[in-house]
């Protein structure tokens, strides 16, 4: 359903100021009350342009430090989780992080500085290796989730991000891929 308007009463992720406005192009009623600083109506969430999804997308990427990696792969897989859920993707990648002896990096779901800076050192020390625990962190936290959304998640996390081997720098589609795709099918739509 990531490619047009849903407006699907069970996806927390469609409301917003306590009414029910969809989502339109993966940008969430949630998020777009984030970024528009006002409470989105239907007609906002059905209406969303291409070029509005994609200026969405560049402040999501921006706001959430995403730009601050130098991996695009590693990149693309933040911004996916990061689009999930901003603070336990960021936990998600902390824990990564300790489990590769990063002990200054404190899990508090934070995407600052000391996080970015210990991201980028271990992409460039051993990308497949914080990529893979990346990856599986998030998936640990999926299944934590009780939601009838959780497989999709798994689905598209191994569709678009399966794990990196060692003949691999990019390991999938990426949400950038993705992102593109959206913005050429509702471009020929027209």
């Amino acid at each position: 359903m990531e490619g047009g308007y849903q407006a699907m009463p069970a996806d927390v992720g469609n409301y917003a100021c306590g009414n029910l406005v969809g989502t339109n192009m993966g940008v969430s009623a949630v998020a777009w009350q984030q970024w528009q600083g006002r409470c989105p109506t239907v007609s906002d969430m059905k209406y969303l342009t291409t070029a509005d999804a994609l200026a969405f997308y560049r402040w999501y990427w921006q706001y959430y430090n995403i730009d601050g990696i130098n991996n695009q792969a590693l990149a693309e897989l933040v911004m996916n989780n990061t689009m999930g859920a901003p603070k336990r993707a960021a936990e998600a990648e902390q824990r990564a992080l300790q489990r590769m002896g990063y002990s200054n990096v404190a899990e508090d779901g934070a995407r600052g500085p000391i996080t970015l800076a210990a991201l980028n050192d271990a992409a460039s020390k051993d990308l497949q290796r914080i990529y893979n625990l990346v990856r599986e962190e998030w998936i640990n936290y999926l299944n934590t989730i009780n939601s009838q959304f959780r497989a999709g998640w798994i689905n598209r996390m191994n569709r678009h991000f399966p794990p990196m081997d060692g003949n691999t720098q990019m390991a999938g589609g990426g949400i950038i891929g993705i992102m593109l795709l959206i913005a050429i099918f509702f471009a020929t739509k027209k």
